[in-house]
């Protein structure tokens, strides 16, 4: 049986599950919370990559639409995130089928920050996310200003 309390002291119950798994004392792991902290690791890595998302898309929206300023903080933002969306990705490839709903998601939440921050009306930005994830992933890509 498990000694220390999951809620009472998270990180002595973390170091205790692990060190009864790794000597193989299955009948003493507190199963049911360790099943939970799993599942919440693996939403955790999609939440990240979600974040990602949606920061790089914001971004990309201001550079299209506010062109005027364009500059290397903007720029620098975009070449990280598409790092770390790539990395995630190489780390979690699991996660590789979930992006078009990850995409769609992230999408909204961008909106709602570029119209945020560059106080332009959310009239003025695509309802559903213009590129495809190869576009948002190629460093190439720069999305031309809107007429």
């Amino acid at each position: 049986m498990t000694t220390v309390s999951y809620d009472q002291d998270f990180y002595s119950w973390a170091l205790e599950q692990a060190a009864l798994l790794r000597d193989r004392k299955f009948d003493q792991i507190d199963l049911a919370h360790l099943i939970e902290e799993i599942e919440d690791m693996g939403k955790s890595e999609k939440r990240a990559l979600q974040s990602f998302l949606e920061t790089l898309l914001m971004h990309l929206l201001k550079w299209q639409y506010q062109p005027a300023y364009q500059g290397r903080s903007w720029k620098f933002t975009i070449v990280e995130q598409r790092r770390r969306i790539e990395g995630h990705l190489e780390e979690n490839p699991g996660l590789a089928s979930r992006l078009p709903e990850l995409i769609t998601t992230a999408y909204g939440y961008a909106v709602t920050a570029a119209v945020r921050e560059t106080g332009l009306a959310p009239e003025t930005f695509p309802t559903d996310c213009p590129w495809s994830f190869e576009q948002l992933m190629d460093q190439g890509f720069w999305p031309a200003e809107v007429d």
